[in-house]
């Protein structure tokens, strides 16, 4: 898909098929920071299964998890190249090459929802607002209520990283974004050693600019169906403020919210991951 300002660069998706009884509903996920598509895909850890796609493929959907421009198995161009415009813009491109007849998974959906956390949660609200393609829009682990509480990040810790072209988060700058007692040591060790992966510093650093500014973020702009989970113990955006939340949505023709119990900020690794996984079926099975 071509992306503005790095047309010869590709961005990876990895496509999981439905198993059994097929719902035609496609599942596109956008990953966050720190992350790539296997935040989704996580394996066994301890006789727990951490893999969403596992869980949805079984479940009827079809699902595309995505690496995000410069990151995973993507290409990994100069970063600049990388803005929230032109990874939003290919995003919404792509959600809309999966509605031809001649779309490269071969398959017809009736509907195709956008799914982020965090960052991707980001880069899909600014994509539904200004190139609107999805169904529906999931997003989970962010939020925009002017009045929420400061970020967890220290005075400048944020900044020195983003003076690399690809910054990477140190593992113990990712803790916060556990609840741990909620939370196997076992997996926030498999997360640092195996799933901490580098971002774009320019997509970062947009995404950080547009956090605070709810109006160039597009929230104010999305007008389909608007579906939120917050997690109780999120320090991106603690759940407590769902109301306020789901009032900056003010365009969208329907916007529900799920506040999630005893939960941190990466749902799909806390050992309650499926109060996630079970809302958000509820939802798509409206």
């Amino acid at each position: 898909m071509p992306i503005a300002g790095a047309e010869d660069a590709q961005f990876a998706g990895f496509f999981y098929p439905a198993e059994g009884d097929r719902r035609g509903v496609l599942q596109v996920l956008a990953h966050g920071n720190t992350y790539d598509h296997r935040y989704w895909d996580a394996p066994s850890i301890n006789g727990r299964e951490y893999s969403y796609v596992r869980f949805m493929t079984k479940r009827g959907f079809d699902v595309v998890a995505l690496d995000l421009p410069g990151v995973g198995e993507s290409d990994k161009p100069e970063s600049g190249a990388f803005t929230v415009e032109s990874v939003g813009q290919a995003l919404s491109s792509l959600i809309d090459s999966f509605r031809r007849p001649t779309s490269i998974l071969g398959r017809r959906f009736t509907q195709i929802i956008s799914i982020g956390h965090s960052l991707g949660s980001m880069v899909g609200v600014f994509a539904e607002a200004n190139w609107p393609a999805a169904d529906l829009l999931v997003v989970t682990g962010t939020g925009y209520f002017p009045l929420r509480p400061r970020n967890k990040w220290a005075p400048g810790e944020r900044e020195s990283l983003l003076v690399n072209p690809y910054a990477l988060v140190p593992p113990q700058s990712r803790l916060k974004y556990y609840h741990q007692p909620k939370a196997d040591p076992a997996v926030i060790t498999y997360d640092n050693q195996n799933l901490r992966t580098s971002m774009p510093s320019r997509l970062w650093d947009d995404t950080i600019h547009l956090s605070n500014n709810p109006d160039a973020a597009g929230v104010h702009d999305v007008r389909c169906p608007v579906y939120i989970q917050l997690g109780e113990y999120d320090p991106t955006l603690p759940a407590r403020y769902s109301e306020q939340e789901r009032e900056c949505y003010r365009s969208s023709i329907e916007v529900s919210v799920d506040p999630l119990h005893d939960m941190g900020h990466c749902f799909n690794l806390h050992l309650n991951r499926e109060l996630s996984w079970n809302a958000l079926i509820r939802r798509l099975s409206q």
